[in-house]
This record gives C-alpha cells, structure tokens and sequence, in this order.
C-alpha cells in the first residue's frame, strides 16, 4: 500500500530531477519541455499538498505544532512558486536564468528534506489517523489539479527557426 510519504517523495525526487534536466537543457524545445515538466508538477504538488493538509488538520483539530509545521510548508511552496516566476522572467540559458534555476531548486531540496524528516513524522506521530486519510487524499487532489492545469503554449515554427 502506497502511503502520503512516498507519494510525497516521488514528487520531490520528480521535481529535483525535471529541474536538473532544465538546468542541462540546451535547445530551446528541451527548455521549454523541461520547464513545463517543472511548472506543473510544482504547481499541481503544492495546492494538493496544501489542499489536503490544510482540510485534514481543520477537520480532525490538530495539535498546534502541526498547524504550525504545515504552515511552514505553505510557506516554502510560496516561495518555490516566487522562485519559478523569477525564473521564467529570465532570459533561458543566461547566468542569470541558471542561477534561478539552481536556487529553485535548492528550495525544492530543503523543502523536500523538512517536510520529509519533520513534518510527515510529525503527522504521523500526533495524529496517526489523519495520516492514514491523507494518501488518497493526496492523490486525488494531484490529478485534479493537473486536470486543472494547461501546458505552456506550443511553440510556434518560426520560433524553431529563430532559435536554431
């Protein structure tokens, strides 16, 4: 049985890899697929997380340390997100777009390892029957964000021969 960690984990390690493939990328199509991989799996990641976690600790009157804790991971997944907008303001594959990507995903990392040695544990430990709740929770709340997101527009012909 599958449970809310390593969903959770598969996500982290998906995300870190789509932002090490953004950061080798070198044409503009594999740019432009590596950032979109990115964007929606941060996006659909976060709200579900946050969706869920925020629904389940409401509904079962957690601890305040877990309020607090969860708080924090809205918090790291806002600024995940600040951090993919300031990466797609910049120019794809200038010192500056790499530096972005290199911080988005050191922010994705430390996220990753907070939520996965501090936060998940402490779910599980103060209130184990959420915890049992929140993997198909999670998991329909991922699908549906994704369902709710729309890839980045195509690029056109003449943008290939520009950029070639």
């Amino acid at each position: 049985m599958t449970d809310f960690l390593m969903l959770l984990q598969r996500d982290h390690h998906d995300l870190e890899t789509g932002l090490d493939e953004l950061l080798q990328a070198t044409t503009v199509m594999e740019i432009r697929s590596a950032l979109d991989g990115v964007r929606l799996g941060l996006t659909a990641h976060a709200e579900a997380e946050d969706i869920v976690l925020q629904h389940a600790l409401a509904a079962a009157g957690s601890p305040a340390v877990l309020d607090e804790l969860v708080g924090q991971a809205r918090s790291a997944h806002l600024a995940q997100e600040g951090a993919l907008a300031s990466l797609v303001c910049a120019a794809p594959g200038s010192q500056t777009w790499r530096d972005r990507a290199r911080r988005l995903r050191d922010l994705v990392h430390q996220h990753a390892f907070r939520e996965e040695t501090i936060v998940v544990p402490a779910i599980r430990d103060f209130a184990p029957a959420i915890y049992e709740s929140l993997a198909g929770s999670f998991a329909t709340e991922r699908l549906r964000q994704l369902a709710l997101l729309q890839p980045s527009a195509p690029i056109m012909m003449s943008e290939l021969a520009r950029a070639s």
